[in-house]
């Protein structure tokens, strides 16, 4: 997203300022780089919360000094204070796609339909969040709908850290050795796992699969050398380019959807190359909000 933000934002002469709190949970610290960067006189922010009150106390913060704050890779209004618009992808939507990828080939490797086909899932959680809860529930939506008699073995979580991902998967497959397939609520934990099967002798893509979210570049690379099943590609730096576009028209006195809905698509070694030259990439649109129930944000 930093690459596409830098990308448009120099094309456009602006100077852009990127910050990160310590760690995921570091909600005070969000909350503190924020109040700096408006201190700094910032002309307008992006912000991209893990907790929603820190999320508010941020955003109050901007309005109170008129400064426009939009959000990317989040498309959960808050519950207070004024967003000019949350740009992102559909969470559960693109979960129970990439479900649906699963289901297919654990079908192939016992040589039968996914609608048939028996298997075992291990879930890897992300910090207790939104986040994590919509990519959970829609892929468990997706395994439901498409192989329903697959049986998910065990979830925990990894933090969304590749180094736990590998710890929580070598005390999974010790227990459950013949676990066919691994999905993280990001590609760092699935990485994590991945990496702990085949230090246990098995072989990925054909003992077992490893599938994740958000298609960044050490997945894209471990895809293309055949290390990794599939990622949910949100094409990272193409939203950090409609962030950078949607801001110039806030500060052009522009209106923008308060829900603008980039694109995912499930990312293998077959489509790889069509993803990286942009090729499934399909206009960001207005879209519905997404919330917290356990149902998918597009009925």
């Amino acid at each position: 997203m930093v690459n596409g933000m830098k990308q448009r934002t120099t094309e456009l002469k602006w100077k852009l300022d990127v910050q990160a709190p310590a760690s995921e949970s570091d909600f005070a610290g969000f909350v503190t780089i924020v109040q700096q960067l408006l201190e700094k006189g910032v002309k307008a922010l992006s912000i991209n919360p893990i907790g929603t009150d820190s999320a508010v106390t941020a955003v109050k913060a901007a309005n109170a000094k008129g400064i426009p704050i939009l959000a990317h890779n989040f498309i959960t209004p808050f519950s207070e204070g004024t967003v000019a618009s949350y740009i992102g992808y559909d969470q559960w939507g693109g979960a129970e796609k990439l479900a649906k990828a699963g289901c297919d080939m654990i079908a192939k490797k016992y040589n039968t339909t996914a609608d048939k086909t028996k298997g075992k899932v291990f879930i890897l959680l992300g910090i207790d969040s939104i986040f994590s809860h919509r990519r959970t529930g829609g892929f468990k939506a997706g395994l439901t709908k498409y192989c329903p008699n697959v049986t998910i073995v065990g979830e925990q979580t990894a933090e969304w850290l590749r180094t736990t991902g590998s710890q929580v998967a070598t005390v999974a497959l010790q227990k459950t050795p013949d676990i066919d397939l691994f999905y993280g609520n990001s590609d760092e934990m699935a990485i994590g796992a991945e990496l702990a099967a085949e230090q246990l002798g098995k072989v990925v893509n054909k003992d077992f699969f490893a599938v994740g979210i958000d298609g960044n570049q050490p997945t894209l690379d471990l895809l293309k050398q055949g290390k990794f099943s599939a990622t949910l590609g949100v094409e990272p730096v193409r939203m950090g380019v409609t962030v950078a576009n949607a801001m110039q028209k806030v500060l052009n006195g522009e209106k923008v959807p308060q829900i603008l809905l980039t694109p995912s698509v499930v990312v293998t070694a077959d489509n790889l190359n069509d993803y990286l030259a942009g090729k499934l990439w399909t206009d960001p649109v207005a879209g519905a909000l997404e919330t917290d129930n356990g149902k998918p944000t597009v009925p």
